[in-house]
Order: structure tokens, then sequence, then C-alpha cells
């Protein structure tokens, strides 16, 4: 993973493409793991945060995320992984579907309003980062 700081543009009327969108979310959920190797993990445990960290990243390269792929993003339990998964799913932040090809495998992708929310969010830290 490309862990050099990307150059955000700051000022107003710049564009920030998803591109770059998607390489900040994958950046912060690298130092999130740097973090948890550094300090006890559940010190910082968010399971919640790093499933939506990775499915935005994930979708921008239009690939399909598995629960258990998922459960390995969350960096908690398996078990609190797909419980956090499916409590999102029961509140309509995430979206769940059977795969076409292999009906054993569970996909999980970001409900379209929890998508624009991550880009605004993300959006907001790319024009905090200073120059």
């Amino acid at each position: 993973m490309n862990t050099k700081p990307i150059d955000m543009p700051v000022r107003a009327g710049d564009a920030i493409g998803e591109a770059d969108l998607v390489r900040l979310a994958r950046t912060i959920s690298h130092w999130r793991r740097k973090r948890d190797a550094m300090f006890d993990s559940l010190i910082f445990a968010d399971p919640e945060w790093d499933i939506l960290l990775d499915l935005f990243a994930q979708s921008g390269f239009d690939r399909r995320v598995s629960m258990s792929s998922l459960c390995i993003a969350a960096s908690v339990p398996t078990t609190t992984a797909m419980r956090c998964i499916n409590a999102m799913v029961e509140q309509g932040v995430l979206a769940k579907s059977r795969d076409e090809v292999d009906a054993r495998r569970v996909l999980i992708e970001l409900a379209e309003e929890t998508r624009a929310k991550m880009r605004i969010w993300l959006l907001g830290v790319a024009g905090a980062q200073p120059r």
C-alpha cells in the first residue's frame, strides 16, 4: 500500500477527484493499522469506521467486497465484525447481497447515502491537510 502523503488541494475551486479520495481513505486505514501496532489495538477498536473506510477504498477499484474480507478489514474478532456489519445493514448504512457467481458468498457495499457522507467527510479531511 502506498503510504506517502498525498498532495491534496486546499484552495476553493481546486478539484479533488474520486481517486484522490480513495487514496486518502486507504492512507487513513493504513495509518490506523500502524497505530494499532504501536498501541493496544483494543484501545482504539472502532470496527464500524474501519469497515466504512475499507468499503469506500475498495469501491474506488470497483471491487466487490465479501463479508469475510470485510471481517478481516474490521480488525476485530470475526463474530464482532459480523455483528457490526449486520447492524449497519439493518440501519441502512450498508447493503448486503448474494454473489451471483457463488451464492454462498455474501457481498457488502456502502449504501448510496453512506457513500455520499463518506465522500463529504473525506473532502473535509482533504481540505484540512496542510500544504
